[in-house]
């Protein structure tokens, strides 16, 4: 099993994490990986399996677009590989956005008309999603243990990130960022947290912020003596990990970062003419995602663990690039593969 890491400017990266722990990489446990095709999955170019996000038991939210175009949801049941089709009421096309080991869903779903949220229940009922006064696209980002959900709406023609809790459904807890614009919601915990980002309006750049569970909104941004000045939130861990891209003025080759629930800050350094984009973190710090900055047209799937080691996930089905979408606490990863015609496929693996 080859593993390989990458990094930047040697000076930079010392500035940013020691050498030893850049260059100490290591391979993922052994484990096991499998291949799978969700239902009407196409074989063409830019169709196929796409995994989205993983349930703690295992279980896997994914799309598939067959060879007409045509996008379906679904869930992939852990203990038998089956699935279940996700389709919200009137809607044309449903989308997916998370899942929690309840076995209750949330995404989008495009009706005759703008998008709106769902929450799908495990009796098979339907909650629609549609914060008052929307007057365009709904975005669910994520759903917690709990059921309760995150997203972004248009109320009033302002991009607007809202909570929405089942033991309370008539309310949508709006909030906005003083000082900043186009605020957006982008993860959930199971404490009940989001985290997103907002455009600073002195600076022009882009810094993040993290709803707590009692409605108190703070913001936070990288260290100056990092030299970044833009950031795109991903994830958040139930320890209120905060993961992100990091890029400079110039939206350049963008970093991992990682903004701790103390305030803490780290940086992990990506290739030089690629990228690091995160996509989820676990509640043990691991930290996965695609990794630009390689050999192939599409990227190569990633993991950093909790020292920072930045390691390349050996998925061993021909792939012209692979990415890691999810994961959870035992360690299960799952993403894409993507075969020689540019048909995607996902991945599982189990540790």
């Amino acid at each position: 099993m080859n593993c390989s890491s990458s990094r930047r400017n040697p000076l930079r990266s010392i500035l940013i994490l020691t050498t030893a722990l850049l260059l100490a990489g290591s391979c993922l446990a052994q484990g096991t990986f499998v291949s799978f095709d969700g239902p009407h999955a196409g074989t063409a170019s830019n169709h196929g399996t796409f995994p989205v996000a993983m349930s703690r038991l295992g279980g896997i939210a994914l799309t598939t677009i067959d060879d007409s175009n045509a996008t379906r949801a679904y869930v992939r049941h852990a203990r038998n590989g089956t699935y279940l089709q996700i389709q919200a009421p009137n809607a044309v096309t449903t989308l997916i956005s998370g899942l929690n080991s309840r076995g209750q869903v949330a995404g989008i779903f495009y009706p005759n008309g703008p998008a709106q949220g769902y929450l799908r229940n495990v009796d098979g009922t339907y909650v629609i999603l549609n914060p008052p006064g929307s007057t365009g696209m709904a975005n669910i980002v994520g759903i917690n243990e709990a059921g309760q959900v995150a997203g972004n709406a248009y109320i009033s023609g302002t991009q607007t990130p809202f909570f929405w809790d089942p033991a309370h459904p008539d309310t949508y807890v709006t909030f906005s960022v003083s000082g900043g614009t186009f605020p957006y919601a982008k993860a959930i915990n199971d404490s009940g947290q989001i985290a997103g980002a907002y455009n600073d309006t002195k600076t022009n750049q882009t810094f993040g912020v993290l709803r707590s569970a009692d409605g108190t909104v703070s913001t936070f941004k990288v260290a100056n003596s990092l030299g970044y000045f833009n950031l795109q939130v991903t994830a958040l861990n139930n320890w209120g990990t905060i993961v992100s891209s990091v890029f400079d003025e110039n939206y350049s080759a963008g970093d991992l970062y990682l903004r701790y629930s103390g305030g803490g800050q780290k940086i992990v350094v990506g290739d030089s003419h690629g990228g690091l984009n995160p996509a989820a973190i676990s509640n043990n710090g691991v930290v996965v995602g695609t990794d630009f900055g390689g050999d192939t047209q599409y990227g190569n799937a990633f993991s950093v663990d909790r020292s920072s080691t930045l390691t390349l996930i050996p998925v061993p089905f021909a792939a012209q690039g692979t990415t890691a979408n999810a994961l959870n606490n035992a360690g299960t990863i799952t993403g894409t593969y993507i075969d020689a015609n540019g048909a995607s496929h996902g991945w599982i693996f189990f540790q």
